[in-house]
């Protein structure tokens, strides 16, 4: 008994199928990542610029009214007031905004929450 060699094969057909899906599946990931750090970077200065013209409210008008001025404001700049101090020489405002990740990591839910803190002083 005697054994043929078996003849090789002659085509290349579907040899890079397995590469391009791993290509592609990495460039996916890296277009959600760039995605996701770009909504992280529009909510931290949204939250900056929220702050900065709740704390210039705070500034303006003193008294009690400071803050709910303050707490108007950022609410219309899409941001919530976690701290509100009004003195007479300057006025401190924390707000927080929430933006979605658009992705669902395990751990950190939905939402993307950055925080702000600015501090405004009277001019005089």
């Amino acid at each position: 008994m005697s054994v043929e060699p078996t003849a090789a094969p002659t085509s290349d057909a579907g040899s890079t199928t397995v590469p391009a899906i791993g290509i592609a599946g990495a460039a996916a990931a890296l277009a959600l990542m760039v995605g996701t750090i770009g909504q992280g970077l529009v909510a931290g200065a949204r939250a900056d610029a929220a702050a900065d013209l709740a704390a210039i409210a705070v500034v303006q008008v003193q008294g009690e009214d400071g803050c709910a001025t303050a707490e108007e404001v950022a609410t219309r700049n899409g941001a919530t007031i976690t701290e509100c101090i009004a003195r007479p020489d300057l006025g401190t405002a924390t707000v927080t905004v929430e933006a979605p990740l658009g992705i669902r990591i395990p751990g950190l839910g939905d939402d993307l929450t950055v925080e702000a803190t600015a501090v405004a002083g009277r001019a005089e």
